[in-house]
């Protein structure tokens, strides 16, 4: 009887430990399985949250350019045209007047001021991005800002840049707009370069010789508005689906490329 007892006592404990195994696995896959779940969760969750945040990106943007397209063909039509008539007018006036040297200089001052308001335009809407592309909408802004600044601007292109849709062509405008803009301003370069490289890729490159700049700190410096240009450039870079680099150690001068991910 003894025995038997000592071997049920025994089955039981083993049955028991058995038990507790088996329970204890069960709540491990259980932990395991939760994780995994609530880690899916949250990539969902972040990934829901990304692409809303591009979202909201892109329809800002997309109504700062529709802003900017209404403006620019108030100024060159409405504006430009009052302008223009103005001149002839001015013009007609001048023939009849015995001394026009004062009519001269303002039809002079009403020149420069037309040509402005052309060039506002042209700055707030490329018109040669919709009709002849991005290399040569690109070209004309270099020649624009080299001449408005006499700062001198380099531009090529390397193997011909493969056709893109025209939302990544203007977003790829604005942003090399912004990276003159900056260079301008705040590089003291005695030469700035943007360079186009094609063939089966896209990427762009923009370098001056100029003081260089550290990004983290420019983005935060009151004097460059707190970055609010690098971060324009990196929410149009993050629509674009594009790599976005900034090689800040070099011992002069700063340079930024853009490589296109998909096309």
């Amino acid at each position: 009887m003894a025995g038997s007892s000592e071997y049920q006592i025994a089955l039981l404990i083993a049955i028991g430990t058995v038990g507790m195994l088996l329970l204890a696995i069960a709540i491990v896959l259980f932990m395991v399985f939760y994780q995994k779940r609530m880690i899916q969760e949250q990539v969902k969750r972040q990934k829901l949250e990304i692409d809303y945040q591009q979202k909201m990106m892109q329809a800002t943007l997309e109504s700062q350019e529709s802003e900017r397209r209404k403006l620019a063909g108030e100024l060159h039509d409405s504006i430009g045209g009052m302008l223009s008539a103005i001149r002839m007018g001015i013009s007609t006036l001048g023939r009849t007047l015995p001394d026009s040297h004062s009519i001269d200089e303002t039809k002079e001052m009403l020149d420069e001021t037309i040509s402005s308001v052309r060039q506002i335009s042209r700055d707030l809407m490329p018109s040669t991005l919709e009709k002849f592309g991005l290399a040569q909408a690109l070209k004309e802004l270099c020649d624009r800002v080299q001449g408005a600044s006499q700062l001198p601007i380099q531009f090529q292109e390397q193997e011909q840049i493969p056709v893109l849709d025209k939302n990544k062509e203007l977003l790829i405008y604005r942003i090399v707009q912004e990276l003159l803009n900056n260079a301008v301003k705040h590089s003291k370069a005695s030469l700035v370069s943007v360079t186009l490289i094609g063939g089966m890729s896209f990427r762009l490159e923009v370098e001056d010789d100029g003081v260089g700049f550290n990004f983290d700190d420019q983005k935060n410096d009151k004097r460059f508005g707190k970055g609010l240009g690098l971060y324009s450039i990196e929410n149009r870079a993050s629509l674009l689906n594009a790599k976005l680099e900034f090689e800040m150690q070099r011992t002069k001068g700063s340079k930024i490329s853009l490589t296109l991910l998909d096309l």
